[in-house]
Parts: structure tokens; sequence; C-alpha cells
């Protein structure tokens, strides 16, 4: 059983990007107006190594502007704007840019994003108003080659929210271990069968729930919640130990108290790539009995932002969001909720997969929650009820080494896909982008 309060919130609304922007962003613009047209996407070359690229819109419009950290692309969003009829691509590109698209994202923003054909950096960023001779608003970019002409097959690219959360607040490279992939063992692929190095390591956070002056739920022959979590959480760090290829943070060892707060922070302190709570639920109805998994609910996420603003830690992926424009801040704030979300379902269902016919599961096994534990916006998270510990079978499994070992084997391995299939996915978006360069 959870002991955590449930809130009641009023919904709000949640900026959100269809896509995750990997830049730099410089701010600029005036006051924001509504109705704004973006009519056209020019671009120009002042000299062989300069080019410029100008947005033609209606209307002012509040905009940022950046570029990612490796020099390869450029990116604006207009905020308040909609597309118009634009030209072709291939028929604008000159200069530096290799191709562009434009495109509306989250509440009636556009995003227009540049690739280009070297390494540049940021030269000029300004506006210009409309004039007698051109009713347009201007937002204008001027971008200065500064590398060779192809990219180098080491260079960085954004692979995870975590690198593009680095990059477009503090214009570093993407670190720790949040978004670190685990390579794959067996594979026929050399680089995938090798062993991380111990700095890249994931890093999975395992949660005792419990413990202390909080003994949590008591089973009909006296086990205490508190003491069954601990066990679990000591046999899952010895199956993935056994594994290898893991660093484990247990959020308590013994018999202590640990504040719900303080738990969710030495996940993030840790830089996790995956935080796991167990508990034992308890019912009244005796025969109820399985483990069912819980990731956020919506509510919970809006909580989780509200209260994050409101505590003054409006941080993602060690990026302090405080520091921004209210606009970039809530638009890194929710895409770093979405990505999380995202993840914290689908090692749901890789832990649902191996749990069947290891232990028995409730009906509807995935849920969802406002749970103090799975707030984190930048981890993946899910709570895991272990079994029903008021039911008697359920108990005797609780206390039972030998189900101990099984099931905490099978989430060990659900751990172990979870990672390996984000390393698959790493090494294949590395494969696609070197063959479209």
């Amino acid at each position: 059983m959870v002991g955590v309060r449930v809130f009641s919130i009023l919904s709000r609304k949640i900026i959100s990007l269809v896509a995750a922007i990997g830049v730099g962003f410089a701010m600029g613009g005036p006051a924001f107006a509504a109705e704004a047209l973006v009519k056209d996407i020019r671009f120009g070359v002042s000299s062989p190594t300069v080019s410029r690229v100008v947005v033609d819109i209606s209307e002012a419009v509040n905009f940022k502007a950046g570029q990612d950290t490796a020099g390869e692309s450029l990116s604006f969003m207009l905020a308040g704007a909609s597309l118009g009829p634009r030209p072709q691509p291939e028929k604008q590109v000159t200069g530096l840019v290799e191709s562009y698209s434009a495109r509306e994202v989250g509440q009636g923003d556009v995003l227009v994003e540049v690739k280009l054909k070297k390494y540049c950096k940021i030269k000029k960023l300004f506006s210009i108003p409309p004039s007698a001779t051109n009713h347009n608003f201007r937002v204008v970019m001027d971008v200065e080659e500064t590398g060779p002409t192809k990219k180098i097959a080491s260079a960085k690219k954004f692979q995870t929210l975590s690198d593009v959360i680095s990059a477009s607040t503090q214009g570093g490279t993407p670190g720790g271990n949040s978004s670190q992939a685990r390579p794959a063992t067996g594979t026929s692929t050399a680089s995938l069968s090798m062993r991380p190095a111990a700095d890249e390591m994931p890093v999975v956070v395992i949660d005792a729930g419990h413990g202390g002056s909080d003994p949590g739920a008591l089973g009909p022959d006296g086990a205490r919640e508190a003491d069954v979590t601990l066990a679990a959480a000591l046999a899952l760090k010895d199956a993935l130990v056994g594994l290898g290829g893991y660093k484990v943070v247990l959020t308590r060892s013994n018999d202590e108290r640990v504040a719900y707060e303080e738990r969710t922070q030495i996940a993030r302190d840790a830089q996790a790539g995956l935080f796991i709570s167990l508990h034992a639920d308890s019912i009244s109805n005796s025969k109820l009995r399985g483990a069912s998994i819980y990731t956020l609910s919506k509510t919970g996420s809006e909580r989780s932002a509200r209260e994050a603003l409101s505590q003054e830690d409006y941080k993602v992926f060690g990026a302090d969001l405080d520091k921004e424009n209210p606009i970039v801040g809530g638009i890194l704030y929710s895409k770093a909720q979405e990505w999380t979300g995202t993840e914290s379902d689908r090692f749901a269902q890789a832990l649902i997969s191996k749990l069947v016919g290891v232990t028995p599961l409730l009906n509807n096994t995935h849920r969802k929650g406002n749970l103090i534990v799975l707030l984190s916006p930048d981890v993946p998270a899910v709570l895991l009820e272990l079994a029903f510990i008021s039911n008697a079978k359920d108990e005797t499994n609780l206390k039972s080494p030998a189900w101990r070992k099984r099931t905490m084997g099978a989430v060990a391995n659900a751990i172990d896909d979870y990672f390996t299939e984000r390393a698959l996915s790493r090494q294949a978006f590395n494969e696609a982008s070197t063959a479209n360069r």
C-alpha cells in the first residue's frame, strides 16, 4: 500500500512539443502577437563563409533562435504563429544551408529547422520591423562557417531528451547516466557486444517502500510491508549485480524511514536511468491478490510542474529552467515529462511481460497514479506493487526467499531488456544518421 496523499487539483493546459529541439536558444522579438502568419522562409549568401536565413511574418511575434552544440543545425521557434503556403525547400536553400523544414507545434507555435552543410555558429540575430517597401515583420539570422565541409562520424547527436535539455539550456554536451543506454550483449554487432565502461553504466535506483517509523501495511500472519519490500530490493540488487553492467543505488538498505520526496531526489542526484519503487498492496478484501504496476498519471504530471515551480526546483536533467524565458522553460519541462512518461510506460510493459507466469498479476496490471515517488520529470519511474500483503497466499510469497529470487530475477531481466532496447535504438539512430550524411 502506498502511504501517500492524493491531491485534488485543477487541471491546466500543458505546453508540449511534438519533437525534441536540440538547440541553444537565444531570445528575441517584441511582445507576443496572435494570428501571425509565417509567409516566407528565405536564404541568402553574404559571403563565401556567411549565409543568411530570413523568416517573413505578417505580425510581430516573440521568437527564439539558436543552434545545436555541434553547429550542424539551427532552429527558430515563433510563438503564436501559423504557417502559410511555403515555397519548396529545394528551390530555396543556398550557401551554407543544406535543407530546411517548417511545421506547427504545441499550442500555436511554428518551428523552423535548418540543416547546415558545414559547421557554423550564429554571427548575428535580429529582427526588422515592417517598412514602406516590405510590410512583413522579419526575423533574421546570419550564420558563419567555423569548421570542415562535412560532419565527422564522431560528431555529437541529440539522441535523448537529456541531450536536448543540456544543449538548450546550458549549451553544454550531453552528460549524466540518465542518457546512457546499456550496450546489448550476445549480438553480432561488435560495438554493441562490448560491456560499457564504468562511467557509462546505467544507474538503477531501487526504492524499498516504507521503513523505520513507517512500517506500511501488515499481513494476516504479521508480515510488515517495510520488511518484505526491503528484502525484495536487496534481492533485485543482487540480480542486477549478477547480470553486470549496472550501477545500483538503494534508497534505503536497512529499516529506516526515508521521506518520499527524498527518494525521488536520490534518483535525480544519481542521474538515474530508471527508478523502481517496491511496495506491497493491502485491501479489506482478503481474497484479492496479484501484482500491479503504476506509472504517473496526467494529474500527477500537472502536479509535478506546479510543485516544481512553487518550490523553486524547476529543473530537468540538471538544468535550471528558472533561468530561462518562461515560454522556453515551460516547453522544456513539458517535453521532459513527455519523454519520461513514455519511457516509464515502456518499461512498465517490459516488466509485465517478464512477470507473466512468474507471479500472480491483477487484471489491468498497468495503472496510472498521482504518486509522490513518480513525480520526477527526468527519471523514468514505476511503482511495483509486488503482491497483496492482505492476502494469505501473497503474504506467504512475499516472505519466501525462493519466490523473491524468482520474481526479482524476472524484474532484473525486464530492466536488462529495457536498457538493451535503448542501446539498440541508439545504435540504429547512429547508423541512420551516418547513412544520411
